[in-house]
């Protein structure tokens, strides 16, 4: 991972990431949304942050009892700082002077078909914006490269 420093350097690490909230780092999901865990992991391992990610509703109303994973996916989510995507958390997230996590393109971006790979999805009216700068948070543009080369997209229609 690279960062930017406030005098432009690019260096290697988390160095030009605020250690200090409240800081909204803002980006385009890939492919299945495979970039969250190692950005989460190097947050924690690097920086001792917790990196609020917010997360699509319904992945936190999984029936457990329908898993047939050994620790279920709601809780590998809470376990990695993840809650559910509202105004209010985010809110509450930057109120709290927290390191936020978003993918404005949602579900939408991270599914995206054959021949969209790196497109934004992101909404209209981009209310984030409005809130980070009403909390004073750093937003940092956050953008990975190379996940959607590893898997050559072949659906080219949503099935969910």
């Amino acid at each position: 991972m690279f960062s930017t420093m406030e005098d432009g350097k690019i260096v290697r690490g988390l160095a030009g990431i605020p250690d200090e909230g409240p800081v909204l780092i803002v980006g385009n999901h890939m492919l299945m949304a495979f970039d969250v865990f190692p950005l989460i992991a190097e947050f924690l391992r690097e920086k001792k942050i917790t990196l609020h990610g917010l997360s699509h509703p319904e992945l936190f109303d999984i029936d457990v009892e329908h898993e047939y994973y050994m620790i279920p996916i709601i809780d590998l989510l809470k376990l990695g700082g993840s809650i559910p995507i509202s105004g209010r958390n985010l809110f509450k997230l930057l109120e709290k002077n927290s390191h936020v996590l978003l993918y404005p393109g949602g579900i939408r971006e991270a599914l995206h078909r054959k021949g969209e790979a790196g497109k934004l999805f992101w909404p209209d009216k981009q209310e984030f914006v409005r809130m980070a700068v009403r909390f004073g948070a750093t937003i940092i543009p956050y953008g990975s490269v190379g996940e959607d080369d590893i898997l050559e997209v072949r659906l080219n229609t949503l099935i969910l």
